[in-house]
């Protein structure tokens, strides 16, 4: 068995009954597939669910882990080239299915946007920046934070690329951006946790602060003294006009604060160390302080699996970031791994711990997925989402309106979900425009399909759309067998709900292909897919 086989397995038999961890060595089965498929990749094939129902979950994520990383700069040609459709493409086709779909996850909380006035047009740069979280999906959460710590892309989007020293005669500071954000929104977050997410109280029944602001200035100190790699210039010429943003960022002593410092929980840093040596004592601070699991650890489950994960469950996860059975913390493949194989991602409604409204690039990218899209030249780059994200969905790859992502983890949409105490981040960009214009998209493309014999359809009901070489169209040819009426309707259900469609909605479906003219077999497919994506069942991910 592979080695992340093994860790996995054991890292079971320690949360769970023995009976629960002898399961990962065992074949899976179709539904238990579609559900680890429908949370841990952009979507399922039929094909995808039947070749990892006969495996293991260790099997699976072995073979996931050991797949090459499908990276998004060698497809992108000029500066100021697009990156939008080489992260469509790798999301739609990518092998790597799990790691791309984690790098989607970290990039919603380790964000970098274009609307930033030196990244607007750097599309190689951001690429660059989204291959990183790619590569070190899998690798340790250490290693991440000190990669994006070195990061150009962040340096200049989080403003502490040439960040200088103090000096009290002509009035500069050490800009605070990045300390605050990578505190707040990158590593320990605002409060005091325990292991189970929730806040820890002090004897009013008042949150604790993780830290103040004399450790946000102090930290920021850290960041000083750091700039491109030089690539004109030499020395200060270099710190004053190279602007390399491909490289990891390099230290120009002269420009940083050597003076001692005190950051989070009272840590000293001692004066005359170098910018390395003080970054290594804060990088290694915050990651070995005891809210980052349950931080981090929720907002991953959040990403991929609920919503409202219950402290049990944020409990088991934090427990893997730890210690992943093999005495290292920051494992981020075995933490994906915990979340993935956690009862509460493999059964349904575990504890009330189930639901998440779909983020809607994922509706589309599920849907691409489950029907093999792509354009006569085999792309997938389908003008109308991946070039009009933004102004439709409120959402596209590293767009993010600010550091704060699309949404955020604790938003509560007002009324009887805020009520509940429920939190609903991807209802934050769910509002009057954007669920129209989803729901339009979706059937537009819903109704773009090539059938077994290479008849091409565009528009519903008859209907004509016009159409160029570079539309994506949906290809229905593995679906056409099943075309009758409940096997249909069943099929769509494993591969789209994972099995959980409510029986209403399943008797309704079936009766409406019912009525339909068996032939041809595929506007009978594309009738009852478009029906589903757009159903408010399937909008909820359960």
């Amino acid at each position: 068995m592979h080695a992340r086989g093994v860790l996995i397995v054991a890292c079971l038999s320690v949360l769970f009954p023995l009976s629960r961890a002898a399961a990962q060595a065992t074949a899976m089965g179709s539904t238990a597939a579609a559900r680890l498929l429908m949370q841990g990749t952009f979507g399922a094939s039929l094909a995808d669910i039947q070749a990892a129902s006969t495996q293991s979950f260790a099997a699976w994520f072995a073979n996931q882990a050991s797949l090459p990383v499908s990276l998004e700069l060698p497809q992108v040609t000029g500066s100021n080239g697009d990156r939008k459709p080489a992260w469509w493409k790798n999301a739609v086709t990518g092998p790597d299915q799990l790691r791309q779909r984690v790098a989607f996850a970290l990039s919603e909380i380790f964000v970098v946007s274009n609307n930033n006035s030196v990244l607007v047009d750097r599309s190689q740069s951001l690429a660059s920046y989204y291959d990183l979280l790619a590569t070190d999906a899998f690798g340790n959460f250490r290693t991440l934070i000190d990669d994006i710590s070195h990061s150009p892309v962040m340096g200049n989007y989080l403003s502490f690329f040439r960040n200088d020293k103090p000096n009290p005669a002509t009035g500069v500071r050490a800009d605070e951006n990045y300390a605050r954000e990578l505190m707040q929104l990158f590593t320990v977050g605002l409060w005091q946790l325990n292991a189970d997410g929730s806040r820890q109280l002090d004897s009013s029944g008042n949150g604790i602060p993780t830290y103040a602001q004399a450790d946000v200035t102090d930290l920021a100190r850290v960041f000083t003294g750091w700039a491109s790699k030089p690539t004109i210039h030499t020395g200060d010429q270099a710190w004053i006009y190279d602007l390399d943003l491909f490289h990891p960022m390099v230290a120009y002593e002269d420009h940083h604060d050597t003076n001692a410092k005190v950051i989070i929980d009272g840590v000293q840093i001692p004066g005359g160390g170098s910018s390395a040596a003080d970054l290594k004592i804060a990088l290694d601070t915050l990651f070995n302080h005891p809210n980052v699991a349950p931080f981090i650890g929720r907002q991953l489950i959040q990403r991929l699996v609920s919503s409202n994960p219950s402290p049990d469950y944020v409990a088991r996860v934090s427990a893997v970031f730890a210690n992943n059975g093999q005495g290292v913390r920051g494992d981020l493949l075995a933490v994906v791994e915990a979340i993935l194989t956690d009862p509460a991602a493999q059964t349904a409604g575990y504890n009330g711990d189930q639901g998440k409204l779909r983020e809607p690039v994922l509706r589309f990218t599920g849907l691409w997925r489950a029907f093999g899209a792509h354009d006569a030249a085999g792309n997938v780059a389908e003008q109308q989402v991946v070039q009009q994200g933004i102004a439709r969905f409120a959402e596209n790859s590293l767009q993010s309106p600010t550091v704060f992502n699309f949404f955020r983890p604790d938003y509560e949409r007002a009324g009887a979900l805020a009520s509940a105490g429920l939190a609903t981040p991807e209802f934050q960009i769910a509002n009057e425009n954007t669920v129209i214009l989803t729901s339009n998209s979706l059937q537009n493309v819903a109704y773009q399909y090539v059938d077994s014999t290479g008849k091409l359809y565009a528009g519903a009901d008859g209907y004509s759309v016009p159409t160029n070489a570079s539309t994506v169209y949906l290809h229905t040819a593995a679906w056409e067998p099943l075309a009758a009426d409940a096997e249909l309707v069943d099929n769509l259900n494993l591969v789209f709900m994972a099995g959980q469609m409510p029986a209403a909605m399943r008797t309704t479906l079936i009766n409406y292909v019912n009525q339909l003219p068996a032939s041809p077999a595929a506007t009978r497919v594309a009738e009852a897919v478009s029906l589903l994506i757009n159903s408010p069942q399937y909008a909820i991910q359960r």
